[in-house]
């Protein structure tokens, strides 16, 4: 059985990335009015996810990316924590540290899971799943504000 070369998934990037741009611009800012946004554009990256997911093949890689990505982000959130402390002490410099490094792990997914696929086939579907989690790689910071709140 042959597969078609799966194109880039521009639809799903661009529903990806609605809720992280409100959630970029409020955790800097502390603009409560970007959360909303981002909580309304949630749905929209969940269903869209949920689609890609379904009709799309490789769904076991993208799964794995994804979780990967996100594992990845929980770690950086943790480690920030672990180091700064709680942010209601931080300076302004590090909510833009943390928020860029929370989204390190998209790069570095990105770059590391296609060289390590089992098939050439395997490449976009990881690249997919590393895109579904951009999002979640910044709200990867609930389950550690529970831990350690």
């Amino acid at each position: 059985m042959t597969v078609d070369k799966e194109p880039f998934p521009v639809a799903l990037l661009l529903f990806a990335l609605a809720p992280t741009v409100c959630l970029a611009l409020m955790w800097p800012t502390g603009n409560d009015d970007m959360w909303w946004g981002a909580v309304m554009a949630l749905p929209f990256y969940g269903l869209a996810s949920m689609h890609h997911m379904i009709t799309k093949p490789y769904r076991r890689q993208r799964l794995k990316a994804l979780g990967g990505v996100v594992l990845m982000a929980v770690c950086v959130w943790l480690l920030f924590f672990l180091i700064f402390g709680h942010p209601w002490h931080w300076g302004s410099g590090l909510f833009y540290s943390s928020l860029m490094l929370c989204h390190a792990p998209v790069l570095v997914g990105a770059q590391v899971f296609p060289q390590h696929a089992e098939a050439e086939e395997h490449h976009m579907a990881l690249i997919s799943g590393v895109v579904m989690a951009l999002p979640l790689c910044f709200l990867s910071i609930m389950p550690v504000l529970l831990v350690l709140g």
